[in-house]
């Protein structure tokens, strides 16, 4: 579709994106029946199969699918509770439309699977359309117009099983809307004819039909969409409950609490997705448990009985101690400075130990003695009456906060620029802390707590420490150099076997794809450098060296880098100057320099063999008579038929002039010798026959034969020579052995 006027992939996006808030808007505040609801709901019908066909083109497109289908993950977990609190209760158990197309992306996957059998595929394909009928937002269709979209060869076929997909959609449904009306096994009271709406999906084609293949650039980000979609019916949430009239500062403070909660959850997913650091690892527990933390408040914000107070102070504190803990790796990340493992075990032992007293309190009394429910604003409140384990996390608390500290001030008086950096962003963090309790003091909260503020604001500044500069520790400045340097390939490797950058040169050569995100400890190859058995590589022809080098920070191994550097002119200058070195430079034989030395490594191996030591007769004459240019035709023609044996029978040499020597590598035999110098003896005249140079070979023979007591070299020289001044001297074109 490449080069056709109409629409690219980014206004396609804005235009689903437009569909989908005229949808939701009528859903939330105008009546189905009424004309403007029909034309507002028939519009929002073009988000789903401009959706649909985009995950498509994504799934054929991916250079990660693994990275593709954890995206889409990531995104409808995100999206769980803004659909819930949009739709209420109208959807019941059912999932939001990017879980719809998680399933779409999911069956593509089986079905396209080369290592799956047939019947494998079959199941599988089955369980995910049963999970869609079962929980889907909307069962069947979106997975079913994803295929129709896919497996279409051409855009006109795509459109007819489009279409077969939307009829089938409405048919299916009227026909259960029907049946409802008389049986009643779904809440939904839908008269059999009030789908009709669903046909507008079809509207859809004559906007796709227009797509040129471009990619575009939305101005607002690539991943727009998927961060609209949750955001969105949020506000739009918010803005029917303050339209109502119905609101409190109880329902303030859970949505608050739902919205720190959605926020975490988007950096979490950020972090996740970064080319990271080792400070990822950190952050990530850090958010999680961030996660907990902000659950357990809304668990107790909505709890009405002691048993579930019990339950959020559980869940709360499961969330914050690690948290703390989390908090103290990022910090020690940061300073480069190395707390031993024991500490950490230690931390996290000793919060589960505290959690669990939190859960036995009912029983024991020794986290909590009480808890004195109250009723404050016609909602119940918990005062917790602390025992002595409270008093202990305090304490817990107390000794990480000022382990962070250590750290952190050490930092600001030894570390380096960037270190220092990193812990000013810390101590805003740790300053975001106290923050809530000072709001709380000013009275505006009327009397509730937010403590989850405080945590969201340390979060989003470890956040920021780790994008700013997170991204400034060793790795990271080897990758962007490496950037510059493109004609090399380069492969940077973090110091848990995460390759966290490499080049478009590096990913042809060692042919594995997309290397980036790889996990090297699966790569073959990648651990065969790394461990030095490989130090070139090959591709398309050209030879590569290859280079490791730690990336360290003091003693701190942060991983290694991988230099894979275009050797072939090199090598192939090395060559031509050992070729040149070790050959005759007019027949291309070896000169007597290598030639000794191969023989000599023969005999040094006690292999036997035989040295053939040959003259042409009459050369002179041949020089003489037609010239230096035909005598050289001559000797390179002698060249070519000793060149025709392989190395594996004989070794050719010429010495000089008109003499050559070569070496019968393990034959010893008199018999086959003569049959060899026969047949070399009759290819050279053989060049001749027809010609008028007349040229002959006289040929010595000493054999080599005992493996016990094998001559030298020179003394096979000396007798071979001798054997073929007697070959000369019985009147030429002969042998003598």
């Amino acid at each position: 579709m490449e080069g056709k006027k109409g629409f690219n992939k980014s206004q396609l996006q804005l235009i689903a994106v437009a569909a989908m808030l005229i949808d939701h808007l009528a859903w939330a505040f105008v009546d189905f029946w009424t004309v403007p609801g029909q034309i507002m709901h028939v519009a929002g019908r073009l988000t789903i199969p401009i959706m649909c066909f985009f995950i498509a083109e994504g799934y054929r497109k991916t250079r990660n699918l693994y990275r593709y289908i954890n995206r889409i993950a990531c995104f409808a977990v995100i999206s769980v509770v803004p659909f819930y609190i949009f739709f209420s209760e109208e959807y019941g158990f059912r999932q939001n439309i990017i879980f719809d197309h998680l399933l779409s992306i999911l069956i593509l996957t089986v079905l396209e699977h080369g290592s799956l059998k047939k019947w494998m595929k079959v199941v599988l394909t089955v369980i995910l359309f049963g999970v869609s009928a079962v929980i889907g937002g909307w069962p069947f269709t979106p997975e079913l117009f994803t295929l129709a979209f896919y497996y279409g060869k051409t855009f006109k076929d795509k459109a007819k099983w489009f279409v077969a997909a939307n009829l089938l959609t409405v048919v299916v449904v009227s026909i259960l809307a029907g049946i409802n009306q008389r049986l009643h096994f779904a809440p939904y009271d839908w008269a059999w004819y009030d789908r009709g709406y669903l046909l507008g999906f079809m509207l859809a084609l004559p906007v796709l039909a227009r797509y040129d293949g471009g990619k575009g650039k939305s101005p607002f980000g690539r991943y727009f969409f998927y961060v609209f979609y949750p955001v969105h019916m949020l506000l739009l949430a918010l803005l029917k409950y303050l339209m109502s009239g119905d609101i409190s500062h109880h329902d303030i403070y859970l949505g608050l609490h739902v919205v720190c909660l959605l926020i975490v959850c988007i950096m979490l997913v950020m972090v996740f997705r970064a080319k990271a650091s080792r400070m990822q690892a950190a952050i990530i527990m850090f958010l999680v448990m961030e996660s907990f933390y902000i659950i357990g408040f809304i668990v107790e914000i909505t709890a009405t009985a002691t048993e579930t107070f019990y339950m959020a102070a559980a869940i709360e504190y499961f969330g914050e101690l690690p948290l703390l803990v989390a908090f103290l790796l990022f910090t020690s990340e940061c300073g480069h400075i190395k707390i031993p493992l024991f500490v950490y075990i230690a931390h996290v032992v000793l919060a589960f130990v505290l959690v669990f007293s939190i859960i036995s309190s009912p029983r024991t009394h020794f986290f909590y003695s009480d808890i004195i429910l109250t009723s404050f604003e016609g909602y119940t409140r918990a005062q917790y009456v602390h025992g002595t384990g409270y008093y202990i996390s305090v304490g817990y608390i107390a000794v990480v906060i000022a382990e962070m500290f250590f750290i952190m001030i050490n930092s600001l008086l030894k570390g380096t620029l960037i270190e220092k950096k990193r812990v000013a962003v810390l101590f805003a963090g740790c300053m975001f802390i106290w923050i809530p309790y000072a709001i709380t003091l000013t009275g505006i909260t009327g009397g509730y707590e937010v403590p989850v503020v405080g945590v969201v604001g340390v979060s989003i500044c470890l956040t920021l420490c780790f994008y700013l500069y997170g991204t400034l520790d060793s790795v990271a400045i080897v990758s962007e150099s490496a950037l510059a340097k493109a004609g090399e390939g380069v492969v940077i490797i973090d110091d848990r076997d995460i390759v966290t950058f490499s080049n478009a040169v590096a990913n042809d050569i060692i042919g594995a794809g997309e290397l980036t995100d790889m996990n090297a400890a699966k790569n073959e190859t990648i651990q065969n450098i790394l461990r030095g058995k490989l130090t070139e590589l090959r591709s398309e022809g050209r030879l590569y060296e290859v280079k490791v080098e730690e990336i360290k920070h003091r003693s701190y191994i942060q991983g290694h880098t991988i230099w894979i550097l275009d050797a072939t002119e090199h090598r192939e200058m090395l060559n031509e100057a050992e070729h040149k070195a070790n050959h005759d430079g007019l027949t291309g034989l070896y000169n007597r320099r290598y030639f000794e030395s191969l023989v000599k490594e023969e005999i040094r191996n006690k292999v036997p063999g035989t040295l053939v030591m040959s003259d042409m007769d009459n050369f002179k004459a041949v020089n003489d008579t037609y010239g230096h240019k035909r005598g050289d035709y001559v000797l390179v023609s002698y060249a070519k038929i000793l060149q025709a044996y392989p190395e594996e029978k004989l070794y050719p040499c010429r010495i000089g002039g008109d003499e050559f020597m070569f070496y019968l590598r393990g034959m010893s035999g008199r018999t086959e010798i003569e049959e060899l110098i026969k047949q070399i003896m009759r290819e050279f005249a053989k060049h001749f026959e027809d010609s008028e140079i007349k040229c002959t070979l006289s040929v010595g023979v000493a054999i080599n034969g005992d493996p016990d007591r094998l001559a030298e070299f020179n003394t096979l020289y000396m007798e071979a020579d001798g054997k073929l001044y007697a070959a000369k001297g019985n009147g030429k074109n002969t042998y003598v052995i």
